[in-house]
């Protein structure tokens, strides 16, 4: 009994700032995925924000919470909004993004390295152009829903392929001159654009075992590809600055 009373206690603070911030990150990331969505009708998935947040998480909160937020925030997305049938995939490949991210991020932020960050910068650009290629003569009608679903407010319009391709070409350029700066900077950059490529391929896989299972028939998983690359772009562009501007604001304290 006298042994005990010299036995470390609970670390109360430490479990309380981890529920918390798995609890904000979580938040995070399924109020970005259900803040602005595309609806692709050749897939029946949609465009979101959510990467950022979960980039976001996993570069300044660690892998645990970066695959945690990244696969019950996005997952809980997709039932809230009505596109439960990809919660299942979401939740693994969202969850696979997020550990991802924490994880190279940790082990790359020490010196980072520019080479392979705008080999695959320039990587997700190819993938993007060769995807765009294959289906030009596509069209496709989106869906902008705003604030969904808090504010049930939406614009219906046809938006063409040319748009992603600018979107590809704006935020891989964005993407590489994050590349070339400093070294966290850099190693931010590897971690999400590795991430990123590894959800486009999850979603492909997935609605392509969606459509073998004739679950959804019908669907086109290669014309989410380009929607897919340009979402990870957009979150890179958006999560590593942040995490940056973040981690000064600290400093600084």
């Amino acid at each position: 009994m006298a042994n005990s009373a010299n036995k470390p206690s609970i670390q109360t603070p430490m479990t309380a700032r981890t529920v918390v911030s798995l609890g904000l990150s979580t938040a995070l990331v399924a109020v970005l995925t259900m803040a602005f969505q595309l609806y692709i009708p050749a897939t029946k998935g949609y465009f979101n924000l959510g990467d950022a947040g979960i980039f976001i998480s996993a570069i300044f909160l660690g892998p645990t919470v970066g695959m945690f937020a990244g696969g019950i925030g996005s997952a809980t997305s997709d039932i809230v909004t009505g596109y439960t049938v990809f919660a299942p995939g979401t939740l693994v490949v969202k969850g696979i993004e997020g550990f991802i991210a924490g994880y190279l991020f940790k082990k790359l932020k020490a010196g980072g390295s520019k080479g392979p960050s705008l080999i695959l910068a320039g990587s997700i650009l190819a993938i993007g152009a060769a995807t765009s290629i294959a289906i030009s003569a596509m069209g496709s009608e989106l869906d902008i829903l705003l604030g969904n679903p808090f504010v049930q407010f939406s614009i219906v319009g046809i938006v063409g392929w040319g748009m992603w391709a600018a979107l590809l070409i704006l935020f891989g350029l964005v993407l590489v001159y994050i590349a070339v700066r400093k070294g966290a900077s850099s190693a931010a950059t590897i971690a999400s654009a590795v991430a990123g490529l590894e959800m486009v391929m999850g979603y492909f896989l997935y609605e392509n075992l969606l459509l073998a299972l004739g679950i959804l028939p019908g669907i086109l998983p290669i014309a989410e590809v380009i929607p897919n690359l340009a979402q990870a772009l957009i979150g890179a562009a958006v999560a590593v600055p942040t995490v940056d501007q973040i981690v000064r604001a600290t400093r600084a304290k």
